[in-house]
């Protein structure tokens, strides 16, 4: 009996081993989540969306776009997992900018230094993305980004 009981726990131990992060948030969607982001502090919000390597979340009228860089810890997460759908396991930072940039909508790439570059998205590429800001083309290398916020479309 002893050992199914340590059969049990080591295939528990298993399971939890291979649950990401991102898994654990799915179980959230839609829910009131406060997260601790870097060079942020903490911010609570609607979790809106869960991508391959980023995250959502719907603050007042404001939409943030949070690579999985910059969390640094989330409140009562919880141990419920869900596992991604074909389209959120390809759904990734990038395709947040295609997006972005096709929309041609106005967005705000925060940095930690807390130096703020508003614009519109004017190019995506592997690991960098071109931002049009005040007549001026900047390059933004995407694991400096800390996160994108941009006005709440009501057709999201």
């Amino acid at each position: 009996m002893q050992k199914d009981s340590f059969s049990i726990q080591s295939q528990i131990r298993t399971e939890h081993f291979q649950q990401t992060l991102l898994d654990r948030l799915r179980a959230k969607a839609n829910n009131e989540l406060t997260i601790e982001v870097k060079f942020l502090g903490s911010v609570t919000g609607i979790l809106l969306e869960i991508a391959a390597d980023h995250i959502c979340l719907k603050i007042g009228d404001k939409e943030l776009a949070i690579p999985i860089w910059a969390i640094q810890s989330i409140k009562d997460l919880g141990n419920k997992s869900i596992p991604p759908t074909i389209l959120q396991s390809k759904w990734n930072f990038q395709s947040f900018l295609r997006s972005s940039q096709i929309e041609q909508i106005q967005i705000a790439v925060h940095f930690e230094s807390k130096n703020v570059i508003p614009g519109k998205i004017i190019g995506v590429y592997l690991d960098h993305f071109d931002i049009s800001s005040d007549n001026f083309m900047i390059s933004i290398l995407n694991q400096n980004v800390i996160y994108i916020s941009k006005d709440r479309d009501i057709d999201d």
